[in-house]
């Protein structure tokens, strides 16, 4: 019962986005969310800019999403602002960390971490605002996002956990040029880059500068063939002239709470100039021809992943196959769906133990979802040929191995020599080549091993200081290790495909 109202309630979300997006012209859609980052927990003043923020909204008949810090919740309740909730309430809330800025932040407590005791510390010290999140505005967070620029790739497992399918944010960290991809099985509208733009509220004539810059990022944007773009603020900065918690936590400082201080506040005059500027600014984004405002819980349903919803044909098995015959580990697109190199290399693996046992390349496969390897790969031998029997059982102690793991393993063993993943990845795509080639004696031939190299690592950034320039870190914090494992985690990415038929 429960899993029929809820494939109701999809249907209907869909229904409701192909009407309202349905009759637009025939140009390219783009669609525009505003998301804000709500997170100071000190000054009053910014818990009244939440709720001023979320009314413009609503009085102009669209919605945004507001992130909410989970100290920021239990603050609004001990205060009894039950106002603003109700405000911020009207629209979509995401989760923004237990207590964002102060130490450690995420990407310093998993900096000295591995993947399952990353996975779990940040269950532990976020899993509270998460929960106090869900108490108090009475949902599921549709979306989570970082404090500043720290980030970590241990976070996505939790958010899984937690049923948030979106990361939205902006941060260096991970990308695919610009556009919405997903990452350890989590839609990401991050990174986006050249599609993130604001407008400054000081003037008249910063808001006019801001509308131009809009306009020049809606033609890019519309000139690549449509797309997201990305618009957010903090509410505090309408009443504050410095953030709250550069304030107090500038280059790992962590005062005690009783000592912590309140920023320099805005003149009243200010503050009501800039509301006046940021609703001038968001009439001129609705204005704007073509353009759709969406929210995060839209964002999720125009990006929805459509690898799961049905089997992949013997041709599309083909194309993985050669691909990765040819060392390039990493996704493809396959019409309005697409596959990370862990989704490929699953249906490379399940199509030779099918093989095996049916003696023919079968003719529809299912995807799975693992996570990347947590650990390097090893060396890999390159010690001769192996026989099609020592290859099969190879994929099949893979495909046990991982189910057991729960994600894949860095290491393949075939005829007792180890095997890098990607080489293994690469060298099944070859034999997979093969098998497509009727009459072929697979039984009797030794396949070689190949070379494979993970093409998708390169958008991941490198650990460096453009990663970790956020005022709240150490000076000189970083992080090797971690990037290196969300390096690994670069199976699982892939293009986010947008659903066809809607926006148009």
């Amino acid at each position: 019962m429960l899993e029929n109202l809820r494939r109701v309630g999809k249907v209907a979300v869909l229904l409701a986005l192909f009407c309202r997006f349905g009759n637009a012209a025939s140009e390219p859609p783009v669609f525009v969310t505003f998301w804000f980052d709500t997170e100071d927990y000190m000054l009053p003043a910014a818990d009244d800019a939440a709720k001023r923020l979320a009314e413009i909204f609503t009085e102009q008949g669209v919605r945004a999403t507001f992130k909410i810090v989970g100290e920021k919740a239990r603050v609004l309740e001990r205060r009894r602002r039950y106002d603003v909730i109700r405000a911020l309430s009207r629209h979509d809330i995401g989760f923004h960390t237990n207590f964002h800025s102060v130490h450690p932040t995420p990407a310093e407590y998993e900096s000295r971490l591995g993947w399952e005791s990353g996975v779990r510390e940040f269950l532990r010290r976020e899993g509270p605002g998460e929960k106090d999140l869900r108490r108090i505005f009475g949902v599921v967070p549709v979306c989570y996002g970082q404090p500043g620029s720290s980030w970590a790739p241990q976070s996505y497992p939790a958010l899984r956990a937690w049923g948030i399918g979106l990361y939205l944010d902006e941060t260096p960290h991970v990308g695919l040029e610009g556009k919405p991809f997903r990452y350890c099985g989590v839609l990401n509208a991050l990174n986006l880059g050249r599609h993130v733009t604001r407008a400054e509220l000081g003037s008249e004539e910063e808001l006019e500068a801001g509308c131009r810059r809009f306009d020049e990022v809606l033609s890019k944007t519309r000139a690549e063939g449509g797309g997201l773009i990305s618009i957010y603020y903090h509410p505090c900065e309408w009443v504050h002239l410095r953030f709250w918690d550069a304030v107090n936590f500038e280059k790992g400082a962590n005062p005690p709470r009783a000592e912590w201080k309140k920023p320099p506040a805005r003149t009243q005059a200010d503050t009501e100039k800039r509301f006046s500027l940021f609703a001038k600014y968001l009439a001129h984004v609705r204005s704007r021809p073509g353009v759709k405002l969406v929210t995060a819980r839209e964002i999720s349903t125009l990006y929805a992943d459509r690898a799961y919803t049905r089997t992949f044909t013997r041709s599309e098995i083909g194309r993985v196959a050669r691909l990765f015959s040819k060392g390039e580990i990493g996704f493809l697109v396959l019409g309005d769906r697409s596959v990370s190199a862990a989704e490929g290399f699953f249906l490379l693996l399940e199509a030779v133990d099918r093989f095996a046992d049916e003696g023919a390349v079968p003719e529809n496969l299912k995807a799975h979802y693992l996570d990347g390897p947590a650990e390097p790969a090893a060396k890999t031998t390159r010690e001769g040929s192996f026989s099609w029997e020592r290859w099969v059982e190879a994929c099949r102690d893979y495909l046990n191995a991982a189910s057991a793991l729960g994600r894949m393993p860095p290491v393949a063993w075939v005829g007792g020599k180890a095997l890098s993943v990607e080489d293994f990845a690469a060298s099944v795509g070859a034999i997979v080549t093969q098998l497509f080639q009727e009459g072929k004696d697979v039984e009797t031939e030794k396949f070689s091993v190949g070379k494979g190299e993970l093409k998708t690592a390169r958008y991941v950034a490198d650990d460096g200081p453009k990663l970790w320039g956020w005022i709240i870190f150490p000076p000189g914090f970083r992080a090797p290790r971690m990037m290196e494992l969300a390096k690994r985690q670069a199976w699982t990415l892939k293009p986010a495909v947008f659903l066809p038929g809607l926006g148009r």
